[in-house]
């Protein structure tokens, strides 16, 4: 039976659940996706695979956990954003200047934020990933803000909207400010803009 962490068994388990994610979470950034075990993780995570089993039934149901966790208190700030009738397009720049710094501080951040995208966001791989509720609240929020003529209204929102949520995960080394200025700029209504190229 593992070692207790904590004094009371929900804040133990919250903590094995933390460590699990992080342990996912170091793995993939150090020896990249494919190669991440659950035995790795239990040891990694300093539990038996056992107690893993518990908490998740495989990898992809972790990596699903890790990006609620990661996402879900930015998710809240979008939400409000999305809401609010004074938002602008200044609002939005900031918000993802935001999120870069917050990925910034994670351990192989590229790798993990480009997984996360990969797995949660295509045709819904894992089932309970929050990449979709994020997808649909900047589609409103961008959707609003070109009402107003504050974005642009030339392109589908739904597609800025997944264009701009991988902003946030461009290269850790890139200046934050100067990426915000492109987003902005990309973004911005502005006279003549021309119409996109249709195909087919």
């Amino acid at each position: 039976m593992p070692r207790i962490w904590a004094d009371t068994i929900d804040t133990h388990r919250q903590q094995v659940n933390d460590a699990i994610l992080d342990a996912t979470a170091e793995l993939m950034a150090e020896h990249g996706p494919m190669s991440v075990a659950m035995s790795a993780i239990a040891e990694r995570a300093g539990i038996g695979r056992a107690t893993l089993y518990k908490y998740f039934p495989d990898v992809e149901s972790i990596l699903a956990a890790w990006h609620a966790r990661d996402f879900g208190e930015h998710l809240q700030r979008l939400k409000a954003l999305s809401e609010a009738d004074t938002v602008t397009l200044k609002d939005l720049t900031e918000f993802v200047q935001l999120q870069r710094r917050h990925h910034a501080h994670a351990k192989g951040a590229d790798v993990v934020g480009t997984l996360a995208h990969a797995l949660a966001g295509h045709a819904g791989v894992i089932e309970d990933a929050i990449e979709p509720e994020i997808i649909a609240t900047l589609t409103r929020l961008l959707a609003g803000l070109a009402r107003r003529k504050d974005v642009r209204a030339d392109h589908d929102p739904e597609l800025l909207a997944r264009w701009l949520l991988h902003v946030v995960h461009a290269p850790a080394n890139l200046d934050d400010h100067a990426v915000a200025e492109l987003l902005a700029d990309s973004l911005a209504p502005k006279p003549g803009r021309r119409r996109p190229l249709r195909t087919g």
